[in-house]
This record gives C-alpha cells, structure tokens and sequence, in this order.
C-alpha cells in the first residue's frame, strides 16, 4: 500500500507531463509568429501621401472678375455662346453710351487725315455722344485739334474758313441751349426731390414710414444730384469748348499763318489720348473675354443686376481642353520623399471613384518651400495624360475636377517600418 505523500504527488496535475495538444499548439504558435515576421521581412507595400487636388486643363477656364461694384446695364451674350477675345460681355452701368464708345472707336481706327471739311467732321465725329466724364473732355480735345488742322490745311480759303468756324460756333451754341435747357429741368425736378424728402424726413420723425422708405427717396434725391452736377460740368465743358473755338475764330480773323508741324503733333497726341481714354474707360466699365472659348455664367442671371468688386461674374471654358494639369496640396509630413516621376493615384469627387474609377497621373515637380499659415503644406504639380479612369471610362472636364490624391513613395516592408520607430535608439 502505497504512502500518502506518494499519493499526494502522483495526484497532482501539475507533476504530470504535458499532453501532446498543448505541445503542438505551442508549436503551431511559434510558426505562426515566425511566418508573421518572415512575411514582414519580405512583403514590401508602398507608403501613401495624401492630398487635395484641383485638374484643369493647361489652357484653363478664364475666370472674369468685375473690377468695381456696380450695376450691369447691359449684358451682350447669352450662357453657351461662343465668343471671342476681347468681345465686351456686359457693361457696368455709367454716365456713358456704350454704342457711342463702340462707334467712335471704330471711328478712330479709320483713316481720319481723308476728312478736310467741317460738315464731314461733324458727320464723322458728331458733337452729341455720350462719352462720360473721362472721355468726353479728350474727345472736346481731339475735335478741338481736327479742327484746327482742318482750318490749317485749307488756310488760303480764309473767308470760308470763317463761315466754317461760325457753323461750328453757332452748332456748339446750340447744343448747349439744349443742354441749358436740360439743367432748368433737372433743377426743377431736383427741387421737387428736396421737398419730397423733406416732406419723407418729417414723416419718419413722426414713425409714420420706415426707415427703409426714407432712405430710398434720399437715394433718388442723391441720384438726381449727381446727374445735376454732371450736366453743370458738361455745360462748363461746352462753354470751354466755345470760348476756344470763339477764340480760334479770332485768331483766324487776325493771324496769317499758323505753324503746320506743331498742329499735327497736337493733333497725333489729342488722337492718342483720346484712344487712351476709351481704353481706360473699357477696363473700368466693360467686362471683356480674354479668351476665345463658350461663356458661362456663374452669379448673374439678368441685366440690372448689383455685382461687387472682384466677384466672378463670366467664366470662359476654351474650346481645346487635350492637356490636363493637376495642382495637389499636401502637408509637410513626408512631403520631402516626393520625387519627380511618382505614380499617383487621383480619385476625383465629381465622379465617385467607386463608381467611375480612378485616374493616374505622375509628379511633375514640387514646391521648394512650404506655405506659410496655420498649416504650412506643399505644392505638387502633377501631369494627367489624360482622364482615363480604371474602370476604362472617359470622364469630361467641365471648368475643373476636385478630389483626393494618393502619391505612391518608395516601396518598404513592415519590418522596416516597425524598426523605423526604434532607429533612434541605436543612433545614440
């Protein structure tokens, strides 16, 4: 009969040997392990960069903004025409015709040395258009001078040359009657605007109208102010232009000669200012195509429409779009691996990459220096051959593509970016 203790001992679990169950799973589990680390050591995957990025085409949409707010009063083309560079869009609303600016530059690109009379003077370059304060008193002085060299290249006919100069005399004095009369009528609506306001300030003391109300009848009585003083200052104009041209009778009547070559250097820099002048008028109040291409509209709707300074108000989509260029911001956090030639993978929000797709393109170069801001990032500049996707689907470029960038860098093993984070250790 066997002791106790020797009982004891053969009954405790933890004095028998191991069954084979557990003797092989600890074996499995070590190979296990083992293939896990050999599959780290030698299965290498590529390390992504991410990023936003825009496509257009490398001859992009021409965005046209508007250089001052203001009001459009007119507006030449309809969305989805074809138009071409430098045709006027629309035209901000001014104290000018924009058909007499369009007519007297058409004007000035003829030959204007063939006109020898006033009577053709007066029909090639009439004294009533409506040019606007910047270009009316350059226009005064261009006819000033054609008259002048008129009168010069006919000096002989001195008799005629008088009546000429009386016509043009007589002609300004006319235009300005009419334009007397016109100030008497806007100084009497002018009055009656003060009393309506008035009457509109005592009303809103009295709350019996909104403020709003009051306001619009000060902007009318404002409006109708500055067109008074617009009117004073052409008639001050015209009786300008009629003490020279008085003044140039005068001298006609007493003087023999006059000298030729400095008339015609007047004459040449009058042109030329005046052209100056509808230049600088066409680059504040009309809104032109710097491309050739289809119109788009994108916050106007109608004539008549307030518009502020530097909103976009026309894109124009030129017609040949075969050559893409893709801008992609990435941050700073391995942005220094990017090389020239890395494929990248683009997955384009206006076509759902689950659906269409995704496009590949590559690295063209990239940014020297960060951004500065609140969070610096670079700028990588991609080359799209073309806008193939995966799926073998064609996708079209409106104006531009927006979505995410995938730049594939150098090709590593887990194992390696496992030892990455431990590199530091050993280096100290």
């Amino acid at each position: 009969m066997e002791s106790w203790n020797t009982y004891k001992t053969r009954r405790n679990p933890l004095n028998n040997e191991p069954g084979g169950l557990l003797r092989w799973g600890t074996t499995f589990l070590g190979l296990f392990f083992l293939l896990i680390i050999i599959f780290a050591a030698l299965v290498p995957f590529n390390q992504v960069v991410k990023g936003t990025v825009t496509i257009t085409s490398k001859n992009p949409p021409a965005e046209i903004k508007v250089k001052r707010a203001g009001k459009l009063a007119a507006i030449n083309f309809q969305s989805g025409d074809s138009i071409a560079v430098g045709d006027v869009i629309a035209v901000l609303e001014n104290t000018g015709t924009f058909s007499d600016i369009v007519y007297l530059k058409q004007e000035l690109m003829k030959d204007v040395s063939e006109i020898s009379s006033f009577e053709s003077l007066v029909t090639e370059f009439p004294a009533y258009l409506k040019l606007g304060p910047s270009v009316q008193p350059a226009y005064n002085k261009f006819l000033e001078e054609y008259q002048e060299k008129i009168l010069q290249n006919s000096f002989n006919e001195d008799k005629a040359m008088e009546v000429q100069v009386q016509d043009n005399i007589r002609n300004q004095a006319s235009i300005l009657k009419y334009k007397e009369e016109e100030l008497l009528l806007i100084k009497n609506a002018l009055a009656v605007s003060l009393r309506n306001m008035e009457r509109h300030r005592n009303l809103y003391s009295k709350g019996v109208i909104s403020q709003a109300e009051l306001e619009k009848v000060e902007l009318e009585h404002a409006e109708k102010n500055r067109q008074y003083v617009l009117l004073k200052q052409q008639i001050l104009q015209l009786n300008a232009d009629k003490g020279r041209a008085t003044s140039n009778l005068e001298i006609l009547q007493h003087s023999g000669s006059r000298k030729i070559n400095k008339n015609k250097t007047n004459f040449v820099f009058a042109k030329q200012n005046l052209q100056n002048s509808i230049e600088e008028w066409e680059d504040e109040y009309a809104i032109k195509s710097p491309i050739d291409g289809k119109l788009t509209y994108n916050e106007v709707w109608n004539e008549n429409q307030n518009v502020e300074e530097g909103e976009v108000v026309f894109t124009v989509v030129p017609y040949s779009k075969n050559k893409f260029l893709g801008k992609c911001i990435v941050p700073v956090k391995n942005a220094g691996q990017i090389r020239n030639g890395q494929q990248v993978y683009l997955k384009l929000d206006n076509y759902p990459s689950t659906e269409w797709g995704i496009v590949k393109a590559k690295v063209n170069s990239v940014s020297q220096v960060p951004s500065r801001g609140l969070a610096p990032s670079y700028v990588i500049y991609l080359d799209v051959e073309n806008l193939s996707t995966s799926y073998g689907k064609e996708l079209v470029l409106s104006q531009e593509l927006i979505g995410t960038a995938e730049i594939l860098l150098e090709r590593v093993t887990l194992l390696e970016r496992i030892f990455y984070q431990f590199r530091h250790i050993w280096a100290t």
